[in-house]
């Protein structure tokens, strides 16, 4: 009889939040529910594999693999059962880089400024060779220590992290990182998504764009993305919504800046997907 996974959370400075997780997969969520994150986030398997998807594409993973997301990218992972599962999770703000002189977020150049789900895995090798793995363990024992100097530690290895993944990945194409394309259909169409998703789109609007019947470009895209366009385009809107609440937009202006079109639709897909009211949210980040 396996074990639940325990996770342990290191939360007490917002800007570098570590989560430690082990266990067996079987007891784990073998597959996450699509999802954004809130921050920049970098994976480390220490042990296990399996797969995660991200805006269409299709990633491999194992021990030693480090998988990079940045909060615009949907995602959902996999993991394979019946062995032992071990996972270091960072989670960056934007505000780490707070008391450490202009220009400094220049290092989140790598995790920015690329295409949607383009780069999102370093393997052991390449990782190893940049320190990478050495510094997640060092970070992981600085958000677990008492130390006097631990926190300022903690944001400073961090900070290091970003910096030599920043360099590595620095001006170079994807080689074996690359993930697999299974459908150059649906790529088209995640980008057409993506950038007009706050317009009033359906499917039948997508399935003329692109000259396939509703049926084969409904049953495509959840079989490769997968989950509904339906969802993926509530997903994206949602994500949005966030941001535009953050900014300080009230929750009705951001609904429809968002491309929803009527609000109680908004409000009950919102509370579907994240498990919260839009107010709740908003109290949350204190707005």
């Amino acid at each position: 009889m396996s074990e639940n996974p325990q996770r342990i959370c290191y939360d007490s400075d917002p800007a570098c939040r570590v989560h430690h997780t082990v266990g067996y997969a079987e007891e784990y969520a073998l597959m996450s529910q699509f999802h954004y994150d809130t921050s920049l986030i970098l994976l480390l398997f220490l042990r296990g594999h399996g797969e995660i998807r991200i805006e269409g594409r299709l990633y491999t993973f194992g021990a030693g693999d480090m998988i990079i997301l940045n909060p615009s990218e949907l995602h959902s992972c996999t993991i394979a059962e019946d062995e032992t599962f071990e996972r270091i999770s960072l989670h960056i703000g934007e505000n780490i880089f707070e008391g450490f002189g202009k220009g400094i977020d220049g290092l989140f150049a790598a995790f920015y400024e690329r295409k949607r789900g383009v780069g999102n895995l370093l393997h052991a090798e390449r990782l190893r060779a940049i320190g990478g793995d050495r510094l997640m363990k060092e970070i992981l024992a600085h958000a677990a220590g008492n130390g006097v100097a631990d926190p300022i530690l903690l944001r400073c290895k961090a900070i290091e992290l970003l910096a030599a993944i920043n360099e590595a990945v620095d001006g170079q194409e994807p080689t074996d990182e690359s993930p697999r394309i299974e459908n150059e259909l649906i790529l088209e169409i995640l980008q057409y998504l993506n950038t007009h998703y706050s317009e009033d789109i359906s499917l039948s609007d997508i399935a003329n764009k692109f000259y396939h019947s509703k049926y084969h470009v409904c049953h495509l895209f959840r079989e490769q993305v997968g989950i509904t366009m339906h969802d993926y385009l509530a997903l994206r809107r949602i994500h949005l919504v966030n941001d535009l609440i953050r900014r300080g937009d009230p929750i009705s202006e951001a609904c429809f800046s968002a491309g929803f079109r009527n609000y109680s639709n908004f409000f009950r897909l919102y509370k579907k997907h994240t498990g919260m009211t839009p107010q709740e949210f908003k109290n949350s980040i204190g707005r």
